[in-house]
């Protein structure tokens, strides 16, 4: 900072001085002090969403998880009996979060059949979810994509891995978050 005063002093006594005989007198410049800014306060990030658990059935952030599969006889789109109490416990959530905008329910297959066979599969296993979750309830909007085999969780090719394959996901879309 002084050698800045410095330069500016000489340049102004350098410019005087060659102005004419008329006699000068220079004050050393001043410079102002910025002044510190108070600190700019940013609006805290939002908080993650809570976990809520409804039975087997845990909201967290953008998904709802289910502890459960949901299950169908082979090769069919019904929804079986046993897996009515899951599919309850997501109603629940959805109908008491009303900040959920929407609900995704994904279909998944394993990789037996044909890939086109598996995709339909797995929306139609998809809608069936979303007409039972309107059946007991649920008026939030909906969609039923079907993936088919294309994304596994489990590579083997044992029946284990297979069954995990053979899924439903649930993803939300939440207001405000």
């Amino acid at each position: 900072m002084r050698s800045s005063k410095a330069l500016v002093l000489g340049v102004i006594v350098a410019w005087s001085a060659g102005c004419g005989s008329a006699k000068v007198e220079v004050e050393p410049a001043t410079f102002a002090q910025p002044q510190p800014q108070p600190a700019q306060l940013q609006p805290a990030p939002a908080p993650a969403p809570a976990q809520v658990a409804v039975g087997d059935a845990v909201l967290e952030g953008d998904r709802i998880r289910i502890a459960k599969n949901i299950f169908y006889d082979t090769d069919k789109d019904v929804v079986s009996p046993e897996s009515h109490g899951v599919l309850n416990n997501v109603a629940e959530i959805v109908k008491t979060h009303p900040e959920i905008t929407q609900l995704t329910v994904e279909g998944h297959t394993d990789n037996q059949g044909s890939t086109e066979y598996n995709i339909k599969l797995s929306e139609r296993r998809a809608n069936a979810v979303v007409r039972y979750l309107v059946s007991v309830g649920v008026k939030t909007p909906m969609v039923a994509p079907g993936y088919g085999a294309a994304s596994p969780v489990c590579m083997t090719p044992d029946e284990a891995c297979k069954a995990q394959n053979r899924r439903v996901e649930f993803r939300v879309k939440r207001s405000g978050f």
